[in-house]
């Protein structure tokens, strides 16, 4: 970004969103809310939609062995089921929520490991 003259300003926001999709907590940004909601909003799709991202999930990390992949996924999975809200904006868990919970727990019940 700094090779195309973007503003300072716009780089540190735009680091701090990126940064946000790592803990996915309550932001008093709400732009930044949107866009983690946003990064989240696969969870909530349909079933096949969301079976085909958790494979391209385990595609992504290959280099990994099943023993040392699955139990990492649902530690991941199990942190999302545990959080009071998924989503931190209304649009997002009005739409989303229910679902991603329906898929995250399918997900986890299929899962060996």
């Amino acid at each position: 970004m700094k090779s195309l003259e973007v503003s300072e300003e716009i780089v540190a926001r735009v680091v701090e969103m990126i940064l946000a999709t790592k803990t996915h907590v309550v932001s008093e940004n709400q732009d930044i809310n949107y866009f983690t909601d946003a990064d989240l909003s696969i969870l909530g799709k349909d079933w096949e939609v969301y079976n085909q991202y958790a494979m391209q999930v385990r595609n992504e990390y290959t280099i990994y062995p099943d023993l040392l992949y699955n139990p990492g996924r649902k530690k991941v999975l199990k942190h999302f089921l545990a959080m009071n809200q998924i989503y931190k904006t209304d649009y997002f868990t009005q739409r989303y929520e229910e679902q991603a919970r329906i898929n995250i727990q399918r997900e986890l019940e299929g899962h060996r490991g």
